[in-house]
């Protein structure tokens, strides 16, 4: 009797052994990244020469989520958006890794004509510390219709900030030159296929190809640590 007892035992803490080998290798396959949105290690040619040799020519659409910030604070501001010690702000590492992306852009000489930044402070403070400038666009940040009297660039009034967003990222920036966009993910997320929430991490960005007439294709995702390498590899 007790040696079939310490046979079930063990066949059972096989099973055990089994179940978490298999709930590993998910986890593992899990983090691999998600082909619709590669990282830039994953895409041939793209980690050195090639994406640069793009990005020096213009032509492409830069997304930023808003660098990292202090989840100790909550947004309370409703549509109060200057009112920042109502919002979730930039932490200090998330200001360094702002800053170090300037560095980087300012290193690798990447053309930038237009810099938009949504209207909550983590976003505007972003791109004043990577690029040293900002013009406020709602689009970036609104919902539904788009408000009688809003200031919005693209598209009139009567349409919707969707429709705004999807102009931002499908026409061609100013020749030669390419155009930032900082915002946050949850207006971006049904716009990307495949991007899932916190996918593009804080500081993360998206390289786009604008298509026209409301088309665009991401080329790969970039870290703050992929601009800061990249600038590394310029430099030498």
């Amino acid at each position: 009797m007790k040696g079939s007892w310490l046979r079930q035992a063990a066949i059972g803490l096989a099973v055990v052994a089994m179940a978490a080998a298999t709930a590993t290798a998910q986890n593992v396959t899990s983090t691999n990244s998600n082909p619709l949105i590669p990282r830039i290690s994953d895409v041939p040619g793209a980690g050195g020469p090639a994406l640069m040799s793009k990005l020096l020519k213009g032509g492409y659409v830069i997304f930023f989520r808003h660098a990292a910030t202090d989840w100790a604070q909550r947004d309370e501001m409703g549509s109060d958006f200057e009112n920042r010690s109502l919002q979730r702000n930039l932490s200090e590492a998330g200001k360094a890794d702002a800053a170090g992306i300037g560095k980087s852009f300012q290193a690798l000489s990447i053309p930038i004509d237009s810099v938009f930044a949504s209207p909550m402070w983590r976003c505007r403070d972003t791109a004043q510390l990577a690029f040293g400038r900002y013009e406020v666009r709602t689009e970036l940040f609104g919902k539904g219709a788009v408000a009688k009297g809003a200031t919005v660039s693209v598209p009139p009034e009567g349409t919707s900030y969707r429709q705004a967003r999807i102009k931002m990222l499908s026409a061609a920036p100013t020749a030669g030159m390419n155009r930032v966009l900082v915002g946050q993910q949850d207006p971006i997320i049904p716009l990307i296929k495949g991007l899932h929430r916190d996918e593009l991490r804080e500081g993360d960005a998206l390289v786009i190809q604008p298509l026209g007439a409301g088309k665009y294709k991401v080329v790969c995702q970039v870290t703050p640590a992929d601009w800061a390498r990249l600038a590394a590899v310029a430099a030498k």
